[in-house]
């Protein structure tokens, strides 16, 4: 048997409702995320989106694959338009913003951020990587639309908040030396509380709002919910928030001690470090949760407990796009 025959029995059929990976098993997750995060996705040009994008509609609308076009061929179709195109809005996300550009956007912010010890460098590093994240969050939120002008109190207060935090963790340490002994545990905590604000205030029109839209197992949509969004938003706060600043925060102050290097080859080494640190830690930490949430309806409002199917029987659960 050829190689290319045994790749081929490897792809799975293809399928517009499914994933090309089991999404059940963490591993599986993290495959369909490590294709989703994929840097060359951002050089995708306006032609070539529209080809896939068209290889989709035709199977959608005969429900076969075009002509000559193979089942490896349609997923990396699929994987081109989710990670341009966003789930709910069906609109290109902005490019920066997209999770594809998570990676080599945040290297430089987070080595300016690890290297601010001034006042004026502590708040400027926060500025700068809250900004980018509310840019981000919005860019990558699970509902249909944010207003602009409503975005601007989420920003400020996610900023202020952070610049906050980061100097009042930085003024505990000189103020009560005891601290140091806390090592990395206090960044963390400043780190985590801020991020949480961030997805918190930007996300607050999902939880606290219109909420996110909701559909039944059948694809049909049931409408917005205050609840599930609450549930959306804590979840991404869990896996963003809270799990993702571990490897970056803990493991480049370790290597960068025992390197050698010194100036510009050090600055290099630390950018060098960063980056291959988070981009291990950011698909580890999407694919932690899947992006599609399965809600029981019981956790819902009540009137989404007593909705019934095509078929007449009570609808007992619900799914809902978590956002990233």
């Amino acid at each position: 048997m050829s190689v290319a025959k045994a790749n081929e029995k490897k792809v799975p059929p293809f399928s517009l409702s499914s994933s090309r990976y089991d999404q059940s098993t963490y591993l599986g997750r993290l495959s369909g995320v490590l294709q989703q995060i994929d840097p060359r996705t951002l050089l995708v040009g306006q032609n070539e989106l529209s080809h896939c994008k068209g290889l989709l509609e035709d199977f959608k609308r005969t429900g076969e694959k075009p002509p000559g076009v193979s089942d490896e061929d349609m997923w990396k179709a699929k994987n081109t338009v989710d990670a341009i195109i966003h789930p709910v809005t069906q609109e290109p996300m902005f490019i920066l913003g997209r999770m594809s550009a998570f990676v080599p956007m945040n290297a430089p912010v987070c080595a300016i951020m690890l290297n601010a010890h001034s006042v004026a460098g502590v708040i400027f590093a926060q500025w700068l990587n809250q900004t980018y994240n509310v840019m981000n969050n919005y860019v990558n939120r699970s509902s249909l639309d944010v207003n602009w002008e409503g975005l601007l109190k989420p920003y400020v207060l996610a900023v202020t908040v952070s610049c906050s935090i980061a100097l009042a963790a930085r003024r505990a340490l000189v103020t009560v030396p005891s601290l140091a002994r806390l090592g990395i545990f206090v960044p963390y905590f400043a780190v985590i509380s801020a991020g949480a604000c961030n997805v918190a205030f930007t996300r607050m029109d999902e939880w606290a709002g219109r909420g996110i839209c909701i559909f039944s197992p059948e694809g049909q949509e049931l409408g917005m919910s205050k609840m599930a969004g609450q549930q959306a938003v804590l979840k991404t706060i869990a896996t963003r928030s809270v799990c993702l600043p571990i490897p970056i925060l803990m493991i480049p102050p370790v290597i960068m001690s025992i390197l050698p290097f010194t100036g510009a080859a050090r600055m290099a080494a630390e950018g060098v470090v960063i980056l291959s640190c988070m981009s291990l830690a950011l698909p580890c930490a999407l694919a932690m949760l899947p992006q599609e949430m399965e809600l029981p309806t019981a956790s819902l409002e009540p009137e989404y407990q007593t909705l019934r199917d095509s078929r007449g029987e009570i609808i007992t659960r619900v799914f809902a796009n978590k956002g990233l």
